[in-house]
């Protein structure tokens, strides 16, 4: 092999890890700040809500370069089977890590809207087991990115379905409760459901990506969701 291709290679070999790395620490960004989201909520922080706000900043920024150096990658290397697989996927994983990251933001605007809020002990309980869920599937969608693990995908949307009862669960407690805390605060408190419920579904979309780089095909009668 002639030593220029070899040198080339090896370039673009280092391309492609340096995206794999930097949409690792997106995702570590995301994931902290989700988080840092669960804690405002929890523990009434406006403080930590505008935290959350303010790195979303370095979030987007982070999130536009590394998809301008996918492209670039790309349309300059020209890319064939695996590596080409592992580029366009990487496209959909950034936007999931992204798109999650907008919903932790928009939970904890929430809070800023209000200027804080108090949980009643049930619902309290409730968002905090789910939040737990969810920061857990996302970081576990993480991990499969990470070690390029095709088999998380069946095992993550299986456990999915733990958060969607969650999700349940929540709606049915705050329309019990609606009366009580008021009715902009249930409105408030069910879009939390729905922003927990879809950074679960992105961590499934990010599994079901790598089982794509992978293997070439998604794991049977799975897609990933939109979002």
């Amino acid at each position: 092999m002639h030593p220029d291709h070899d040198e080339t290679r090896s370039r673009f070999s280092e391309s492609l890890e340096a995206v794999h790395r930097g949409t690792l620490e997106l995702g570590a960004l995301v994931l902290e700040n989700t988080r840092r989201t669960a804690e405002a909520m929890l523990e009434n922080r406006l403080d930590l809500a505008h935290q959350v706000v303010e790195a979303d900043t370095e979030i987007d920024k982070r999130y536009a370069g590394l998809e301008r150096r996918v492209f670039e990658i790309m349309a300059r290397q020209q890319p064939v089977a695996g590596d080409l697989r592992f580029l366009v996927a990487v496209t959909r994983i950034l936007y999931e890590i992204e798109r999650s990251g907008d919903l932790a933001v928009n939970a904890a605007k929430g809070i800023i809207r209000r200027d804080g809020y108090a949980l009643p002990p049930d619902i309290h309980a409730l968002i905090a087991r789910l939040t737990r869920g969810a920061t857990a599937l996302f970081a576990r969608g993480l991990d499969a990115f990470g070690d390029l693990d095709p088999s998380q995908a069946t095992v993550l949307d299986r456990d999915d379905d733990e958060v969607d009862d969650l999700v349940g669960d929540l709606y049915s407690a705050i329309a019990k409760s609606s009366d009580v805390m008021g009715f902009d605060l249930a409105v408030e408190l069910s879009r939390v459901g729905r922003y927990m419920e879809r950074i679960a579904d992105h961590a499934v979309n990010i599994a079901e990506h790598v089982a794509f780089i992978v293997t070439g095909s998604f794991p049977l009668g799975e897609e990933p969701e939109g979002s």
